[in-house]
């Protein structure tokens, strides 16, 4: 018997899809690299990383999760406009504001990378009315016309209290509480020893060191080239901070970040970089030829006009930070004469980025720092 095979008619309608449903049909299409440029950087990057890193278990890096926060903008007094960011204090808080600042090579946002183990969170938690300082350093600032070079004793000069005048003005309160980490403290020290505000309630610096060891060969070459470029010029470091965390290896990001996993640290210095205008790399270099935190024709020393102030500081600094040491960071609180000034010396396991984003900083060090700062948030709602 021979099989039976179906006709050509029949074998048409079996293989074939009425037209009508092509126009039903669902089709995938897969994006070229253009089409998502973000993710196929991220992908390159940890490919990169992992070549170099073969032995390592481990993702390249951890996304950083900041808070939502409100986008507001300083006008300074000569001109410059300047972003501010705030997380409000949550209904039925009492609101004391508080300023946070950053180091000079990372973002504000450093300190609000990971929301729920950050100092944005915690201390919004506490009750206060949390903003983020920027300085006129930042890609956001709008300079004036005719206004390109600044330094450190412009942005003491006319940002921080521009931006503690305007967070008056929102919250209502007379006098701010402050927090520094590395540039930021010294911002503050700053503004306190050149007397140019009395609005601070209170402050706290973090890593912010004020004595200056002479650079190495390779740091003196490097800062007689930024002496000869012009101030205007802004130095890559977020760029520059990429390529290294890309090509870096877990000993590279050790000696700023002892208590950090590896990648929560990588992710940090991938999100929260921030280049460094060449005026303040000059008189940064300055600092170190001279030894101390001085205005930039070397004619005033801020940490000396602390002399006798007042001011409630509490002062935290590690052993194993290479950026501040506790001796660089003392002088701030032999300086006040507050009874109740604070000081904090952690020990070699604590590096820089630790203090605002280390494993365990939001159980050890964060709540040291909010029970100090109770005693004096009602002053901000006292006058001068």
């Amino acid at each position: 018997m021979r099989p039976i095979r179906p006709s050509v008619e029949q074998t048409s309608k079996a293989l074939s899809v009425p037209p009508v449903k092509w126009a039903d049909a669902q089709t995938v299409v897969l994006a070229p690299p253009e089409a998502a440029p973000a993710a196929w950087k991220e992908l390159a990057q940890a490919v990169v990383w992992g070549a170099l890193n073969p032995e390592r278990r481990e993702r390249f890096r951890s996304p950083t999760t900041p808070s939502v926060l409100d986008s507001l903008t300083v006008t300074t007094e000569d001109g410059w406009t300047v972003p501010l960011l705030r997380r409000p204090a949550f209904a039925g808080a009492s609101g004391e504001p508080i300023i946070l600042a950053s180091s000079a090579h990372l973002s504000p946002e450093s300190m609000d990378a990971f929301a729920e183990d950050s100092l944005v969170h915690a201390l919004h938690g506490a009750g206060y009315d949390v903003f983020l300082f920027r300085n006129r350093g930042c890609r956001q600032a709008v300079r004036p016309q005719g206004i390109a070079t600044f330094d450190f004793d412009d942005m003491v000069a006319h940002d921080v209290p521009a931006a503690i005048d305007e967070v008056r003005r929102i919250t209502g309160a007379p006098r701010v509480a402050w927090l520094g980490h590395g540039l930021g403290g010294q911002l503050l020290v700053g503004l306190l020893g050149s007397r140019v505000s009395r609005s601070i309630a209170a402050g706290v610096v973090l890593g912010s060191p004020v004595q200056f060891r002479p650079l190495g060969t390779t740091a003196r070459r490097a800062a007689a080239v930024a002496r000869a470029l012009p101030s205007h010029w802004r130095l890559p470091l977020q760029r520059v901070q990429r390529l290294l965390t890309v090509a870096s290896r877990p000993m590279d990001v050790a000696p700023l970040s002892r208590r950090i996993a590896g990648p929560r640290a990588r992710g940090l210095m991938m999100d929260c970089g921030t280049d460094i205008a060449m005026g303040l790399a000059q008189q940064v270099a300055l600092w170190h030829e001279v030894g101390h935190l001085v205005d930039r024709d070397n004619r005033f020393d801020y940490v000396a006009g602390l002399a006798g102030l007042d001011t409630p500081m509490m002062t935290v600094a590690a052993s194993g930070d290479p950026m501040c040491s506790p001796a660089a960071a003392k002088p701030v609180h032999h300086s006040l004469i507050h009874p109740d000034r604070a000081l904090i010396e952690l020990g070699h396991d604590w590096s820089h980025l630790d203090l605002i984003a280390g494993s365990d900083a939001a159980t050890q060090l964060f709540p040291q720092i909010i029970a100090w700062l109770e005693s004096f948030r009602s002053h901000c709602w006292t006058s001068e």
